[in-house]
């Protein structure tokens, strides 16, 4: 009987140490595909502005003239 009670303790200690490490390692993954998600936004609204930007400038009559 002390054999079983034994492995049991054994069991629920592993299961207590892996389930919360496992926990933890699927938080981070998270935190990091959100902040690399985050980033990669935050540059393509960059990109679109400058872009718009550019579209301004060129569009205004500023640029060099149209060769027709």
């Amino acid at each position: 009987m002390d054999v079983l009670a034994t492995d049991g303790l054994k069991v629920l200690s592993t299961i207590g140490f892996f389930v919360p490490a496992a926990i933890l390692i699927g938080l981070v993954v998270a935190a990091v595909v959100r902040d690399r998600r985050l980033s990669a936004r935050e540059e393509a609204e960059e990109a679109t502005r400058l872009a718009m930007e550019r579209e301004e400038i060129t569009g205004s009559g500023l640029g060099a003239p149209r060769a027709d």
